[in-house]
């Protein structure tokens, strides 16, 4: 499979690196256009099947599958410079712009989708959103992350505002690791206990029927003990409250933007 990509920001790199350490590695080719010249020197010298093309045409012009990274401004301009094949299949990574949207920009290209993927995919961990499933990719990443395929363009808008909760997790968890350090305990053993605690508990939940979700906050808990004392005391200064409000405050403020669009 020959892949190009056009812009080489964190997320494409994040991908060619998820690629190149997965079960497909060598079944790819990869081009990439030296828009940043820095990593994708590093990419194309550290793995095989990995070349820097001289512009992004050439990309486009070697590629049966054309991943476009750059930045949400850019893509109108970027892509009335190139010339799409009818036969190619078209791969967006720009946040808030539907793969509907990005197939008026690559005719006569009409295979189109969406890929919301994390850094973390370098680890071959998180969430990789594949908007529509289109079967080829969808292949492609297997084991790259945890698959997620919508049918609906309508729901990335959904994860993408989900997505906005990611900050206040580190935010919560340095809270655990500092307090712990604080009163004594060795930062290696509370960076390294705390942040095996969460992803111990995230992998429970991942394990978890949907309908028994809301029973983990009791099950993790005693009557009187510390996990109750901290969940109800968030509870009752509105923590989780707020952490609604707020995702209701993204949903609606963006969506009445992209209507307005």
């Amino acid at each position: 499979m020959k892949l190009g990509f056009v812009g080489v920001g964190a997320i494409s790199a994040a991908m060619v690196d998820a690629l190149k350490t997965g079960p497909r590695a060598n079944d790819v080719e990869i081009v990439l256009s030296p828009r940043n010249s820095e990593r994708a020197s590093r990419l194309a010298s550290t793995y095989s099947g990995v070349t820097i093309a001289a512009d992004n045409q050439a990309v486009v012009d070697a590629s049966d599958f054309v991943f476009i990274g750059v930045l949400p401004g850019q893509i109108t301009d970027v892509c009335g410079e190139l010339s799409f094949r009818a036969d190619q299949t078209i791969v967006s990574l720009i946040a808030g712009m539907p793969p509907s949207t990005v197939a008026t920009l690559v005719a006569p290209a009409t295979t189109v989708c969406q890929m919301i993927p994390l850094p973390v995919i370098t680890m071959h961990a998180g969430p990789l959103v594949i908007c529509p499933g289109n079967p080829e990719i969808v292949d492609l990443f297997e084991g790259c992350g945890e698959l997620i395929v919508l049918e609906d363009e309508a729901h990335i808008f959904i994860l993408s505002c989900t997505s906005a909760s990611m900050s206040s997790f580190f935010q919560y968890q340095n809270t655990v690791i500092d307090w712990s350090a604080k009163v004594g305990l060795p930062e290696n053993i509370a960076h390294m206990y705390s942040t095996s605690l969460f992803k111990g508990l995230a992998t429970e939940a991942m394990n978890t029927a949907f309908e028994h979700l809301p029973e983990m906050p009791v099950e993790h808990e005693t009557p009187g003990g510390l996990n109750a004392h901290i969940r109800s005391s968030l509870m009752s200064a509105g923590m989780f409250e707020e952490l609604e409000k707020q995702l209701d405050h993204i949903y609606i403020t963006r969506n009445r933007t992209k209507k307005a669009d």
